[in-house]
C-alpha cells in the first residue's frame, strides 16, 4: 500500500516537471496589471491622507479599484486561456495559486482591516509577507530561480515596514510593487515574447 503511494507521488512529481518544461513561461501580464493598478492605489491613497482629501473614501477607492481589477483580470484570463493552445497541470497549479493568494489579500485588506482586527497600517507588510510566499512557490514551479528570490525582496521590505510602520508605508510599498511585481512582470512578457518567436 506504502509503496503504491509513493509510485502515485512520484508520478504527480513528474508530470509537474514534465508539464514545467512544457510549460509556456508566465507572460507577466497578470503581474504588470495588478502593479500598475495597486501603485496607482496607493499612491492615490497616500496623497489623500497627506492632504486629508475625503479620508473617509479610502476603504471606498480601495474596493471599486480591486474589484473592477479582479474583473478586468479574469476577462484577461479568460482572452489568454482561449489563445492558449497547451493546458498543462503546473499552469493550473499556478493559477489555483495567484486565486488563492488573491482572495487572501483581499480578506487581509478588507476583512482584516475593517473589524478591527489589526491597525490599517499593518497591511502593506501583511500582505508583502502573502505576496513572497506566492512568489517564492510561483518561481519554484515554473523552475525560475531569480523569480524565486524576488520572494526575500518581498519579505525584506515587510520586516521593515512591521518595525517601522506610519504613512511612509505606503510609499515603500509602491516602490516595491514597481520593483518586485511590475519589472519582474516586464522581464517575464520579454521572455514569454523571445519563447513564442523561437517556437513560431
Amino acid at each position: 500500500m506504502e509503496s503504491k503511494q509513493a509510485e502515485l507521488e512520484l508520478s504527480l512529481i513528474k508530470k509537474m516537471m514534465e508539464d514545467t518544461r512544457k510549460l509556456n513561461i508566465d507572460n507577466g501580464i497578470h503581474y504588470i496589471f495588478w502593479g500598475i493598478l495597486v501603485a496607482l492605489g496607493l499612491l492615490i491613497n497616500y496623497l489623500m491622507l497627506v492632504f486629508k482629501f475625503y479620508t473617509k473614501y479610502i476603504g471606498f477607492v480601495w474596493l471599486v479599484m480591486m474589484v473592477s481589477g479582479a474583473v478586468a483580470d479574469i476577462l484577461i484570463g479568460k482572452y489568454q486561456s482561449k489563445r492558449s493552445k497547451v493546458s498543462t497541470y503546473a499552469g493550473r497549479i499556478l493559477t489555483s495559486l495567484w486565486l488563492a493568494s488573491g482572495v487572501a489579500m483581499f480578506i487581509y485588506g478588507f476583512v482584516g482591516s475593517f473589524s478591527g482586527a489589526y491597525n490599517p497600517i499593518f497591511i502593506c507588510p501583511v500582505i508583502a509577507t502573502s505576496l513572497g510566499i506566492s512568489y517564492f512557490t510561483s518561481g519554484s514551479i515554473q523552475q525560475l530561480g531569480w523569480l524565486r528570490s524576488v520572494s526575500f525582496g518581498w519579505w525584506a521590505g515587510a520586516i521593515v515596514m512591521f518595525v517601522f510602520p506610519g504613512i511612509h508605508t505606503l510609499l515603500i510599498f509602491a516602490i516595491m510593487i514597481i520593483m518586485l511585481q511590475i519589472v519582474p512582470g516586464l522581464l517575464l512578457n520579454k521572455k514569454s515574447k523571445e519563447l513564442f518567436t523561437e517556437n513560431a
